[in-house]
């Protein structure tokens, strides 16, 4: 034992089943920064909330409530705001959210059913109304193929033969992000600061999106469908069970800049903001 210079005491097990074998074969050692989280949120506030919003004329959905409370959250945690550049960590100065949509989702033409989606700017300086208004007239342009962003990014990348898609992609990335230099015809940090992604509007409850290596974001934030399910309720009367409307989150993280403690923190502070979404709606400026 006392000469004994190994970093692990093991020995050779020989009793490995031929599944197992296999999985040896066909996998690394993991190597994959990837963390998952979920939370399930009473969305009784939320739906009021929205109710209110749309009696004064506001479009607004959950996704834009999800949204705003995501961007609100980053904002306060600058230093959760950042992405990783040849090994170093660097704080953007922005709060930029890019929204998922899907194109002709009810479309009977497999080859029609497409993903894309835009970046809301600043969003943590926008009301859920403002974030309404500019989804209404970016999801119609992005449909139609006209959104000034991304209608010349996804006609390029369609003319690009297969073989010469994954080197373009390494050339834009070590330009665009390595470099960190602004190409004429490519939009700014088209993903920005976390993406958010509802598959809600699919009857889906759960799921997670997958970290988009070239978007540089270390959240993507999945918003699955409101189901009315038993609840436990805690108030001033004690604890009941009621049906209440149940909204569940789905979060898949970068490790390298969240650990578990601040995803635990910045959930948190998302789950207070969507217990009273009014807090979400900038103060009004004091009169002069």
């Amino acid at each position: 034992m006392k000469n004994d210079l190994r970093n692990v005491r093991s020995r050779r097990y020989a009793g490995v089943s031929p599944f197992r074998r296999l999985a040896l074969g066909a996998w690394d050692p993991p190597r994959d920064p990837t963390m998952y989280g979920s939370v399930e949120l009473d969305a009784t506030p939320i739906l009021a909330y929205l109710e209110a919003q749309r009696a004064r004329g506001v479009h607004a959905t959950v996704t834009h409530v999800v949204g705003r409370a995501l961007a609100v959250a980053l904002a306060e945690r600058p230093d959760l705001n950042v992405l990783i550049r040849r090994g170093r960590f660097y704080r953007r100065e922005d709060v930029d959210i890019f929204f998922q949509i899907a194109l002709h989702a009810d479309s009977a033409d497999p080859a029609a059913l497409d993903l894309s989606g835009f970046v809301v700017r600043n969003a943590d300086t926008k009301s859920v109304a403002d974030l309404a208004a500019e989804f209404a007239m970016r999801v119609d342009s992005v449909r139609q193929d006209t959104d000034p962003e991304m209608a010349r990014v996804r006609r390029s990348l369609g003319r690009v033969p297969a073989p010469l898609l994954r080197p373009l992609h390494w050339v834009l990335d070590a330009l665009q992000y390595g470099l960190n230099l602004r190409l004429p015809g490519v939009p700014r940090d088209s993903f920005g600061s976390a993406m958010v992604t509802n598959v809600g509007m699919f009857g889906l409850t759960s799921g997670y999106a997958p970290l988009f290596p070239p978007a540089h974001c270390p959240i993507v934030l999945l918003i699955g469908a409101v189901t009315r399910r038993p609840w436990v309720v805690a108030d001033e009367k004690g604890e009941r069970v009621e049906v209440r409307p149940v909204l569940p989150l789905h979060a898949t993280l970068d490790h390298r800049v969240l650990d578990g403690v601040q995803a635990a923190r910045i959930a948190a502070r998302i789950r207070e903001l969507l217990a009273s979404p009014d807090l979400l709606d900038p103060a009004p400026d004091p009169p002069r």
